[in-house]
């Protein structure tokens, strides 16, 4: 079970902070598990977005494929898709996610609305195998809530040249049936070589939560340090003080 939320963790970290441009997104990574001086290729990922029609009107849609590779379909088989709908300005639409891990198939939606300063979402969770309605919800902030998707665009935006290490952007995000607060640091600067032989001048991205009243770091993200913020290593926290890793292909 342990492995199993290795990689959970791995692919929705991916998810979480793939910052691009939301004009012309294509970008492809090699995932890894790291077991001690040992790393083991665990999978891919494909993070890309298009214009298309979405309830009469042309929206972006924003998505990530991410499939496990033979090796770790022995351990865990993943096949999920992740899909965000948005306005050209930003705004939020829906949301999708189709879960497709081991035995469980699953599909979880986000349908955002407005009410005067209200932001709204109605949650919803299928099972698939049974074809019923697991769970349903509604939540609102006074701030407008992102899902994984829609915080790539957030994302994208950061600019960190007039910022000190240490700038936090709180940003409630959707995350099964229910709504978290998480937390983005600015933390300083670093070279990285990915797995496309090039080295990227990148700034680090820290996110973090609040589990049993403790701040918790979940992942580092590098991304370039210019406007197209692209994702090129994720290292993802875990509490044996091991970590997971993707890199940019």
């Amino acid at each position: 079970m342990a492995h199993v939320r290795f990689f959970k963790l791995l692919f929705s970290s991916i998810l979480l902070l793939g910052a691009v441009n939301v004009n012309a997104s294509d970008y492809r990574f090699n995932m890894y598990l790291g077991l001690g001086p040992i790393k083991i290729p665990a999978g891919t990922a494909h993070l890309y977005d298009s214009e298309v029609f979405f309830e009469g009107k042309q929206v972006i849609r924003t998505a990530m494929d991410i499939n496990s590779n033979p090796t770790t379909d022995k351990i865990f088989l993943l096949r999920d898709t992740i899909e965000s709908y948005n306005t050209k300005e930003g705004e939020s639409l829906f949301y999708k996610k189709t879960i497709n891990e081991g035995n469980k198939h699953i599909v979880e939606t986000a349908h955002y609305s407005k009410d005067n300063d209200r932001f709204i979402v109605d949650l919803n969770t299928w099972d698939m195998n049974t074809k019923t309605l697991k769970k349903h919800s509604t939540e609102w902030r006074s701030t407008r809530i992102f899902d994984m998707m829609s915080m790539i665009a957030f994302a994208q935006n950061i600019d960190t040249s007039d910022r000190e290490p240490g700038s936090t952007e709180n940003l409630p995000m959707v995350n099964g049936n229910k709504v978290v607060q998480q937390y983005m640091v600015y933390t300083g600067n670093k070279k990285i070589k990915a797995d496309d032989g090039r080295t990227y001048d990148c700034m680090i991205i820290s996110i973090r939560d609040y589990t049993n009243g403790k701040e918790r770091e979940t992942v580092k993200a590098y991304v370039t340090n210019d406007s197209k913020h692209i994702p090129v290593l994720l290292e993802i926290i875990l509490a044996t003080g091991r970590s997971i890793k993707a890199l940019l292909k």
